[in-house]
């Protein structure tokens, strides 16, 4: 049975946007978050690992929130526990525009690399290790809170291009999540029906992958 592994932050998890109050309604329930949402649509012949941690950055340590939010000190492990991974999907860069890290596309996007760049080291002497399909997160909005985002929605104007170039240059697939989906009225997060919309829509990519590695 082929394995996909989904390996984001809060909009990978569910957390839905914040209310007024500063405060986020319940997460999103199993079966409308995204990455399970792609599950149903791809099957009960394809299982799906469901890998989000709020506030996880690229390759960032958080001083405020702790160095388990930082992906590459993760994504190894994650994907040993689950191994064999046919595809390895990573959806992150959104925390690493936060107004502490003050990141630009162009780092965010070389941060991603460093994380391809550790699969494929890792499976460097093994016959084939997963594909990997980056997803362009939607980008942050000017509704963005200014005392935590800072002018984070014009550092990510150019991430999708720079995330497009990374996968170009290293044999991976992307899609931008943008095509379909926009943040909800925080600024950040996704609300319910963009999961559902995104699900739908990585499905179609993830379906397109298996078939390539289907044996002929």
């Amino acid at each position: 049975m082929p394995t996909v592994v989904c390996f984001g932050d809060s909009n990978t998890w569910g957390c839905p946007p914040y209310v007024r109050d500063g405060q986020p309604s319940a997460r999103i329930a199993f079966e409308r978050r995204w990455p399970n949402v792609m599950g149903a649509r791809l099957g009960s012949g394809v299982r799906v690992i469901d890998e989000g941690l709020s506030g996880r950055t690229t390759v960032f340590d958080d001083p405020i929130e702790g160095i388990h939010k930082n992906g590459a000190r993760t994504l190894i492990a994650v994907v040993e526990s689950h191994a064999p991974v046919d595809v390895l999907i990573i959806m992150l860069g959104t925390n690493d525009f936060k107004d502490q890290f003050s990141s630009s596309s162009f780092n965010s996007a070389r941060g991603v690399l460093t994380l391809i760049q550790m699969v494929k080291g890792h499976y460097a002497l093994i016959e084939r290790g997963p594909e990997i399909l980056i997803v362009t997160p939607a980008l942050v909005s000017r509704d963005a809170e200014p005392a935590m985002w800072g002018d984070a929605f014009r550092r990510v104007e150019d991430h999708a291009n720079y995330l497009e170039q990374v996968a170009t240059r290293t044999g991976c697939f992307h899609f931008d999540a943008n095509s379909v989906v926009r943040v909800g009225i925080d600024g950040v997060h996704l609300d319910e029906a963009s999961h559902v919309i995104l699900g739908q829509a990585v499905a179609k990519e993830v379906a397109a992958i298996l078939r390539m590695l289907e044996p002929r």
